[in-house]
């Protein structure tokens, strides 16, 4: 790319709206501070979530909701122990799980998540000199399994001790520099364990002291440190297990197309400039080129689309940005193309999922229509 034509990419790819505030509060942080208030249209700062974790006990994937059971811990009195927590993905609030993008449904009942929450808009403002509405954290931009949380971390599990007669296994964590955690944990296996083991699957005998390996929870708190649901024995069944979800997450946003909102429309042009949202495939950009056709169909904040067979508009991509992102959500892709006709619904602010011109724009199953 000349430099020309670089500088008039940089004017004509507008950057997502990005929020600027004052102070706030973070985990750990000063508590006198308010948390961070989610803004229409515009991605939050870095380190401005709520770490929580817990068991994912109930989930609706087409509309993207669910209900953690939350960890305990010492922040809670115990009579508030375990009461579920009904949340709500963010438009561009994203999931892992096997170390690879997912969608909801991806995910078992019975998976222990780690999330980063938001607060619910504050809907009663306190008192002159009350304490603050206390927040409630409903809204989230990103969830893990354990899988996911400590490979993105470089950290892992040492094995110390497997009791098969017991069912238990003694783990200690270990981060990316191979320096082990204070304490051992000792965790529930049994029959219903599943052990990875190279392409295939191997049994409770395969675990032995001092290897590495990563595995998945559930029942944490609730039932000590919990129950290992699966176990990676070595870098191959991780490998393998991360692929394959690859492959389902891939297939899934061929069908259903990226997930951005617009930033930016030349009525005059007839011209649209789609942010995309983070959380998928980086590879999956490959199959969006210049000049290269696409297609775009409107979606709500839950990503579902009307009737996306039938409303897409299509037309040329005029130019493709890959930057880098700088804040939660962003991907950092942004997309200009001239659809064939501005739809009401490709407005700033407003979410669209876009189709390369090298995808299938086919019809989806009924329930995940928002039209009939």
């Amino acid at each position: 790319m000349t430099r020309s034509l670089a500088a008039l990419v940089a004017v004509l790819l507008v950057s997502p709206v990005v929020a600027a505030d004052p102070p706030f509060r973070t985990d750990g942080g000063d508590e006198k501070l308010p948390w961070f208030q989610l803004k229409q249209s515009e991605f939050p700062p870095a380190g401005s979530a709520h770490t929580i974790s817990g068991e994912l006990i109930a989930l609706d994937h087409v509309n993207r909701t669910g209900t953690l059971r939350p960890d305990r811990d010492d922040t809670q009195r115990r009579g508030d122990w375990d009461i579920p927590r009904p949340f709500v993905l963010l438009p561009y609030g994203s999931l892992s799980y096997h170390g690879a993008p997912a969608e909801l449904r991806d995910i078992p009942i019975g998976t222990h998540l780690h999330g980063q929450f938001y607060a619910d808009p504050q809907k009663v403002a306190p008192k002159k000199g009350q304490p603050p509405v206390a927040a409630t954290f409903t809204r989230v931009i990103r969830l893990e399994d354990d899988f996911s949380f400590h490979a993105r971390q470089g950290r892992a599990w040492r094995v110390d001790a497997i009791q098969t007669d017991a069912g238990t296994l003694t783990l200690t964590g270990i981060d990316k520099a191979g320096k082990p955690d204070p304490k051992q944990i000792t965790f529930k296996v049994g029959a219903t364990t599943r052990v990875w083991k190279g392409k295939g699957f191997g049994t409770l005998a395969d675990i032995a002291a001092g290897q590495t390996v990563q595995a998945n929870l559930t029942v944490c708190t609730l039932k000590g440190p919990g129950r290992i649901t699966d176990i990676w024995l070595d870098a191959e069944c991780l490998a393998v297990a991360t692929a394959h979800q690859l492959e389902i997450h891939r297939l899934y946003q061929r069908e259903h197309g990226l997930a951005g909102w617009v930033v930016a429309v030349d009525n005059k042009k007839g011209e649209v400039v789609v942010a995309l949202f983070d959380g998928f495939d980086p590879k999956l950009i490959d199959a969006f080129t210049p000049q290269g056709p696409t297609a775009a169909a409107v979606a709500e904040d839950s990503l579902r689309t009307w009737d996306q067979i039938n409303d897409v508009k299509r037309g040329p991509i005029l130019a493709v940005d890959r930057g880098d992102p700088d804040t939660p959500g962003d991907s950092g892709a942004k997309i200009k193309f001239k659809p064939s006709v501005l739809l009401e619904g490709y407005r700033p602010g407003r979410v669209v999922r876009l189709f390369s011109g090298e995808w299938k724009v086919d019809d989806l199953p009924r329930e995940e229509r928002l039209y009939p």
